[in-house]
């Protein structure tokens, strides 16, 4: 069957790197990564990787670059976003440390890490510092040289929106660990990663830190997002304490992606000067 073409535009190149995006997503639990095509292509999605393991930090960068190598298709010279979910990231005033060395230096401080491991994304007001395993930094830079890196908790502090005169949770599910962004009128208070086992393990994380930073429920806004079941089971039990429930469902060509692979591939449509 013949590929069907756009009409009134001229045949797209499935082959030029240039008409496709790389999405990659990277975490102790498995690697993720998508082409997105030009909208000239006609074409939809294509998922290249998609492999799940055990969470471990034992030989995590060997999976990490076991799964690349094995699939050499995404090291073509693609436009690129990488995300690392981690659960140890460091959310630093710019003001203090306005750079990515002071940064590196702040969370080898505290975590000990090497400075040369340390990402960082900076958000303007706020820096995060953040690391996976040992040795990932330098592979990415060799393997997706240009690619833009992404902590999940920066991309999901990036979406806060317009200030409002309420306190707004964000809390993202994944499949054993969920991210919770606290903002008090648009101003960053908290961004944590916890683990979960069941449903009341995220309501009580989630109930604590509103106690912790004085936010009342009732006044209070969350939007959940990610793992469907989890996440609409939590909005029933929690709707008649908060002040709104909302629920964010992301997906690639009808494909349920996490949630800050979305955010990732909206965020550079929205700054879309961005060239590798």
């Amino acid at each position: 069957m013949s590929e069907k073409i756009p009409q009134n535009s001229t045949r797209p190149d499935i082959l030029d790197t240039g008409q496709w995006h790389l999405a990659v997503d990277i975490s102790k639990e498995g690697f993720g990564a998508w082409l997105l095509p030009d909208a000239s292509l006609g074409l939809t999605p294509r998922v290249v990787i998609n492999q799940a393991w055990a969470p471990s930090d034992e030989g995590l960068l060997g999976r990490i670059e076991d799964a690349v190598y094995d699939n050499p298709a995404v090291l073509d010279d693609y436009s690129a976003d990488i995300i690392v979910e981690s659960d140890r990231q460091l959310w630093l005033p710019a003001s203090i440390y306005p750079t990515d060395e002071d940064c590196a230096e702040a969370y080898s401080n505290i975590y000990g890490n090497d400075l040369l491991d340390v990402m960082v994304n900076d958000l303007g007001k706020e820096k995060c510092a953040f690391t996976l395993v040992p040795g990932l930094k330098s592979f990415m830079q060799r393997s997706f040289p240009g690619a833009r890196i992404w902590s999940q908790q920066a991309l999901l502090k990036d979406t806060a929106g317009q200030p409002d005169n309420i306190f707004k949770f964000l809390v993202d599910i994944r499949q054993s660990s969920f991210d919770l962004v606290l903002f008090d009128r648009n101003e960053l208070q908290c961004a944590t990663t916890h683990s979960w086992k069941n449903h009341s393990d995220i309501a009580y994380v989630l109930c604590n830190i509103a106690d912790t930073y004085g936010a009342a429920v009732k006044d209070s806004d969350i939007v959940f997002s990610g793992v469907r079941d989890v996440r609409q089971a939590l909005g029933k039990i929690l709707a008649p304490y908060f002040k709104s429930v909302s629920q964010k469902s992301h997906d690639l060509g009808g494909l349920e992606i996490p949630t800050a692979v979305y955010l990732a591939i909206n965020r550079k449509k929205r700054y879309a000067y961005h060239k590798r």
